[in-house]
């Protein structure tokens, strides 16, 4: 180990070194180091409540945050989720809130027609969040949030299936960032943290996804209209022809 990895990873961050909060990953099989010394998420984690596979289908674009670096692997693990990482301080996301199949997937045609990252998803599972559709357009800098959300505000209140109603909020980087470390309005940011993430960030491995884009999406898909059968969301209807998910069950009650 040269000097460099001995200052990186002996910054403290939540009481214990950075380079012990690693080790401890590793020991644990949430984290695994390759032959090469480089380090990757575990596929299936050993124990934990790390956050569970991207629900979510969309479209890259010009944001290009390593998500799975700063949140996967440093937040929850490098920083033992003590601090938010230094990549994410000027993370703002702009939040399409539905109440619908429907409207969800009204909102992701609305994306596609906007240059930036963006995604779509069901939320009911989702324990960091009251909602139960979200799509996120994703920006780098408060100022830019606010002018997209006006582009977004305007598409939405004009679309046949969404209109005033539906609510849009712009929140800054993750929701499990605030719940660990509090209200994103107060969050400071070491510059050490930047050094630490500079080292770490060619030794990180990002595993690609199982199947292909086109058939993730259409798995994820099929998954929301799951969600949505399950809430009593009959618009999923409206993405397989019309046809019930499940046939109805057979019932016995009286008149």
């Amino acid at each position: 180990m040269s000097e460099r990895d001995d200052r990186q990873l002996s910054i403290v961050v939540g009481g214990r070194t950075v380079g012990e909060n690693l080790q401890r990953a590793v020991e644990t099989g949430k984290v695994v180091r390759t032959e090469g010394g480089r380090f990757k998420l575990a596929q299936f984690p050993k124990e934990g409540n790390e956050l569970a596979l991207d629900p979510y289908i969309g479209r890259a674009g010009d944001f290009g945050a390593p998500c799975a670096f700063l949140n996967g692997f440093m937040f929850q693990y490098v920083y033992a989720e003590e601090a938010v990482p230094f990549g994410c301080r000027d993370c703002y996301k702009v939040k399409v809130v539905s109440d619908t199949m429907r409207q969800l997937m009204a909102v992701k045609e609305i994306s596609e027609s906007i240059p930036c990252t963006a995604k779509s998803g069901a939320e009911m599972n989702n324990g960091l969040t009251q909602h139960l559709y979200g799509t996120y357009f994703y920006n780098w800098g408060l100022s830019k949030a606010r002018e997209l959300y006006k582009t977004v505000r305007a598409k939405v209140d004009a679309h046949p299936k969404l209109g005033p109603t539906v609510r849009m909020l712009i929140k800054r980087g993750c929701t499990n960032y605030e719940r660990k470390c509090g209200p994103s309005d107060k969050y400071t940011f070491d510059p050490k943290l930047k050094d630490i993430e500079d080292y770490l960030a060619p030794k990180f491995v990002d595993s690609p996804a199982p199947l292909g884009r086109k058939a993730y999406d259409r798995m994820r898909i099929f998954e929301m209209m799951q969600a949505a059968y399950r809430i009593g969301d009959e618009t999923y209807k409206d993405f397989n022809g019309g046809r019930n998910l499940y046939p109805p069950i057979v019932t016995y009650d009286p008149e």
